[in-house]
């Protein structure tokens, strides 16, 4: 008997390693953890961006699955704040390449370098979570030149403010036509600060043509101790064959000044009007027109 059980007993040890092997095993079999899908970024601002202030966040997925981007932002020492897409969360079909929208925050006119950084969180097919934080490539310079108009109106400002007259006028006052170029009063005020800032020329946009051609010389400088001044920009319709170029028009409306402010130079940057005066433009256009 004593011999039964201790057999009985060794066979139970037996059983018990065989199961913890067994255990071990499986669990030496688990998911390897999923590799990163490699996603290319890129930051860039298209012209219909200008408007609104905005840019795009073009991701592209190389691989062989479909992922659901839930969140992107983009950071950069050159902006105060990290700016967070709302076209997110969204599917990135693969081998696709896709934008993703994206206001830009204010400017920061200090730093050397722009440091641009994306971050983006998706979700695979199977419900794992990935992430990819990456340098994206700048396409065209956009982002830099973006900091460039900030940064120079800024300093512009600093020495002198932009003020646009709230009301259109008409030369001529009346005309039966209807063919009258439209008149913008844009006032530049000393602020006081030290300094000195030139505003060398306006131009033509895709909407708004100037009388006295696509570049005007102004060559108006400004300090402290300037006066006030007011110029009257003139314009006419840069064109009345396609009507869906005044439904489309997202830049038109900006007026372009070209200055030298701080260390800028030559530097171009684009003055928005109110929502009034653009909606009177676009009806000075529609009627200079004859539509």
């Amino acid at each position: 008997m004593r011999q039964l059980r201790s057999t009985t007993a060794i066979a139970g040890l037996v059983a018990t390693l065989v199961a913890a092997n067994l255990l071990s095993g499986l669990s030496g079999c688990s998911a390897a953890p999923h590799k990163p899908i490699p996603l290319t970024v890129a930051v860039f601002q298209q012209r219909t961006d200008y408007a609104i202030r905005g840019a795009q966040i073009e991701v592209t997925n190389p691989s062989s699955l479909d992922v659901q981007v839930t969140s992107a932002t983009f950071a950069s020492s050159w902006f105060t704040a990290t700016m967070s897409s709302p076209s997110t969360p969204t599917t990135l079909r693969s081998k696709s390449t896709t934008d993703l929208r994206l206001l830009l925050a204010a400017p920061v006119c200090t730093a050397d370098r722009a440091a641009p950084v994306v971050q983006l969180r998706y979700t695979r097919p199977d419900g794992s979570h990935g992430e990819a934080i990456v340098t994206p490539t700048i396409p065209f310079d956009s982002i830099s030149l973006v900091h460039t108009q900030d940064c120079a109106q800024l300093d512009f400002e600093k020495v002198a403010r932009i003020t646009i007259a709230p009301t259109l006028r008409f030369d001529p006052a009346v005309a039966t036509d209807g063919n009258r170029a439209a008149l913008i009063d844009v006032t530049f005020t000393p602020t006081g600060a030290s300094g000195s800032v030139t505003l060398h020329s306006t131009e033509d946009t895709t909407l708004l043509a100037q009388r006295e051609g696509a570049i005007r010389r102004i060559e108006l400088s400004l300090t402290a101790a300037s006066p006030p001044t007011t110029i009257t920009l003139d314009y006419t319709p840069v064109g009345c064959v396609l009507k869906h170029r005044l439904a489309e028009d997202k830049v038109g409306t900006l007026i372009p000044l070209r200055v030298d402010a701080g260390e800028y130079r030559d530097a171009l940057f684009s003055v928005p009007l109110s929502a009034a005066m653009k909606a009177a433009l676009m009806n000075w256009v529609g009627v200079y027109c004859g539509w």
